[in-house]
């Protein structure tokens, strides 16, 4: 009697067990997606820019386009999107060619390199694709997507530039750098941007 008590005892772990390693089991190859990433190149460098300013913007993009004969539009061959992004452009000065021209007791003159774009940066968060169309004959890709958005940059890296950006990127280097040179008892300071 003791000995078939027993034994049910064990029947009855063991097939608690096998159970609970089965449900196991089952969760883990439910949710098991495969994500194969790899750094191809690890480093860290010294960063000798200086950004001073920064624009933020928002941007929309609306793409069609048909495969054509001769300027004729096939029918049925239409693809098409609509995508919001945002995005973010600092300009400023490397720094890594600061040249000190003359250093007096209260006097400095100092050659900076022209301010340039130093990044432009679009936020994957806040990528928004409204509309999208594909075609039987021309299917849409990502490369439509990444594309359009590298051009569009483009557009307004030269608009920005158009408009004084860099400009307004030199106002603000050499009022960064003036206030600092005070602060440290300069009193006559003259930054050349060449």
């Amino acid at each position: 009697m003791i000995e078939k008590t027993n034994k049910n005892k064990i029947l009855t772990i063991l097939f608690l067990m096998f159970i609970s390693f089965t449900i196991l089991l089952n969760i883990n190859i439910t949710n098991n997606k495969q994500k194969d990433s790899t750094v191809i190149l690890d480093r860290i460098s010294k960063i000798k820019e200086l950004a001073t300013t920064k624009y933020y913007y928002s941007n929309i993009i609306a793409f069609k386009e048909n495969k054509k004969i001769q300027d004729i539009k096939i029918p049925f061959t239409q693809k098409s999107f609509l995508i919001k992004y945002e995005g973010t452009i600092k300009a400023g000065v490397d720094i890594e060619n600061i040249e000190i021209l003359e250093n007096k007791k209260e006097k400095i003159k100092i050659k900076l390199s022209k301010p340039k774009i130093l990044n432009h940066n679009i936020d994957e968060k806040n990528i928004y694709i409204y509309d999208e169309k594909n075609s039987l004959f021309n299917k849409l890709s990502i490369k439509d997507v990444f594309n359009e958005i590298s051009k569009e940059k483009e557009n307004i890296e030269k608009k920005l530039i158009e408009d004084g950006f860099l400009e307004e990127a030199s106002k603000n280097t050499k009022l960064l750098l003036e206030n600092i040179l005070r602060d440290l008892g300069y009193k006559n300071i003259e930054i050349v941007f060449e």
